[in-house]
């Protein structure tokens, strides 16, 4: 026995050119059957492990992980008869086929003249109601309760209002056995679909239907029913399993039950991935969210820090500007008050005038046909006079309009607010009617 497996193995290594541990593998989930491990490899699926059940049906995974046990009592036939051909066997097939074509296109053309002409019409069934109720006119009442009762271009209008998850259908072949077809009448394996919230759909084989449900080219060369296991997503058909032995109907309910078991808890375990993708990318977007507003927040107190020191410097530019101008200024009066000291010269004229100031007064001479303009002058050469200041008089109450237009825009620069009457005109004393006596007040800005 044990000689006998290490030569099926050898035998899948050469076949495949996989390695050891990989056929060994395949080789125990298939009980050393080498075709069903060398097509599951080729295929790319995994078999499920099979089990010496003595009534196990024969199943071919499509796409899934589940397959059913091998029947027993079909008996292995051993190594040495069972040929399993090499990789470059379909090349060699395709050559010698397309060098045997002119041979064997008369021969075709005339297979197909005398089967269109003579041969007997195959009937096609548009849906299985239809031959049952030829062939089997008993089971008519009960078919109803087991499939489907419409063709399959109505099960997509169907769904959204019975939420199905699973499509079981099964493809009948009218010159087989028709076992499997009456056990289902007897047994309860259509209602055990829909427990497991599936549909049964049914339909004879060369119709329509059965054409778009295996559309595979094992569908020409092996006529036999069948059923195929779908998975429903939305409004399209994934094909999980195929179930080709249809001799034990209970194994395969059986089975096709356990099949379905599988399929929700994978569906199950998708859904549980799908929430947790979900969750982790809604918490992203939200950090994200939360990360974006906190970077615009930072980048806006930025700017606004900017913005407050951009706004200091220049106000404190500005208090500068406006202190070196007011030094500027005062200099330029100060400088003025100093030339007007040094000069010496006393004041002359026919006529007296008192001017007070805040701290003392000072008499000077002036001639009638003088301007004002020599009151301001006087009063900076005095020390006590101030260095911003304007002249009026009480009697009569008004302003003496003595100061230079220099002087006076210098004090509206300093925004002490002069009175413009305090402006010089150009006018005389006699004009004025400052005469001999009179009195001038110095009024400190």
């Amino acid at each position: 026995m044990e000689e006998e497996r290490q030569a099926f193995i050898a035998q899948m290594m050469e076949v495949t050119n996989c390695d050891e541990g990989v056929a060994l593998n395949y080789l125990t989930r298939t009980n050393y059957d080498v075709e069903i491990a060398v097509r599951h490899f080729f295929e790319g699926t995994i078999p499920a492990v099979i089990a010496n059940d003595p009534s196990p049906s024969d199943s071919t995974a499509s796409s899934s992980t589940t397959s059913l046990p091998t029947p027993k009592e079909e008996t292995v036939p051993p190594i040495e008869s069972r040929a399993v051909l090499p990789r470059y066997h379909s090349l060699l097939q395709f050559f010698t086929q397309f060098i045997t074509l002119p041979v064997r296109l008369p021969l075709i053309v005339l297979n197909f003249f005398y089967s269109y002409f003579f041969g007997p019409p195959t009937p096609v069934y548009v849906h299985i109601f239809d031959y049952i109720s030829e062939h089997h006119p008993k089971c008519t009442e009960e078919m109803k309760n087991v499939f489907y009762n419409k063709p399959l271009n109505s099960l997509r209008r169907d769904l959204p209002t019975n939420s199905w998850k699973f499509l079981i259908a099964y493809i009948h072949e009218p010159s087989g056995s028709p076992d499997f077809l009456l056990s289902l009448f007897r047994s309860s394996f259509a209602e055990q679909v829909r427990g497991r919230g599936g549909v049964f759909f049914g339909c004879v084989m060369g119709s329509d239907d059965a054409t778009k449900l295996r559309p595979d080219r094992a569908f020409g060369r092996n006529h036999k029913s069948c059923i195929l296991v779908f998975i429903i997503r939305g409004t399209s058909l994934t094909r999980k399993l195929m179930i080709e032995n249809l001799s034990n109907p209970e194994a395969v309910a059986t089975n096709i039950d356990l099949a379905l078991i599988d399929m929700i808890a994978d569906e199950a375990d998708r859904d549980a991935r799908n929430r947790e993708q979900n969750e982790a990318r809604r918490l992203m977007e939200e950090q994200n969210r939360e990360y974006q507003a906190s970077l615009q927040r930072d980048l806006e107190r930025i700017a606004k820090s900017k913005s407050d020191e951009a706004a200091a410097k220049k106000a404190q530019e500005e208090e500068e500007k406006k202190q070196r101008e007011a030094e500027e200024r005062l200099n330029k009066v100060n400088t003025y008050k100093k030339q007007c000291m040094e000069d010496t010269t006393a004041s002359s004229g026919a006529h007296d005038i008192l001017i007070r100031f805040p701290t003392g007064k000072k008499v000077i001479k002036f001639n009638a046909d003088e301007k004002l303009e020599k009151l301001f002058e006087e009063a900076m050469k005095s020390d006590m006079c101030p260095v911003y200041f304007q002249m009026h008089q009480t009697f009569p109450k008004r302003a003496v309009p003595c100061l230079p237009q220099w002087y006076f825009d210098i004090l509206a620069l300093e925004e002490l607010e002069p009175k413009p009457e305090c402006l010089s005109s150009g006018s005389t004393f006699q004009e004025m009617g400052i005469t001999h006596g009179s009195m001038v007040f110095i009024d400190n800005l």
